[in-house]
């Protein structure tokens, strides 16, 4: 399939293979390597929910390509997520609190939302473009769900 030139620095396909081989590649990531097991864990966690929500929400088993590249700044904790899906969260999913029982999805966005500190989806010229920077060491409380 072919794919859009992008400014990203990782480009995959949308399909769950695609998404699997890359965080593998970002276990042994520069930027991800430097931070302490908990962030390297924790941002690992963010970006498996929202690359495997764009493949499974956004483009629903259409075929597309999903743009990743790191923020400067906060090496490792921030990140630009891109792609074409023609569906991105609404408000109202965007605000949903955590599930109170286990269920079958649902845990999502109120999980990425506990590990980050900013968490910003917007859509320009046909693309969504999602920045966002995972809490530091011991940036999670109970007050975010968890």
């Amino acid at each position: 399939m072919p794919l859009a030139k992008r400014r990203e620095r990782h480009v995959i396909a949308a399909d769950p293979a695609a998404v699997r081989g890359l965080l593998e590649r970002l276990e042994q990531d520069p930027a991800l390597v430097r931070l302490s097991e908990e962030e390297r864990d924790c941002t690992l966690l963010v970006l498996a929910e929202v690359l495997n929500n764009v493949v499974e929400h956004g483009y629903g088993g259409r075929p597309g390509w999903i743009g990743l590249v790191a923020l400067p700044g906060r090496p490792g904790l921030g990140w630009r997520v891109v792609d074409r899906a023609s569906r991105a969260p609404s408000a109202g999913e965007m605000a949903r609190e955590m599930p109170s029982q286990a269920a079958e999805g649902g845990f999502g966005l109120p999980l990425i939302r506990a590990l980050t500190e900013r968490f910003a989806l917007r859509r320009k010229r046909g693309l969504n473009i999602l920045t966002l920077e995972v809490r530091a060491e011991g940036g999670v409380t109970m007050a975010h769900g968890l």
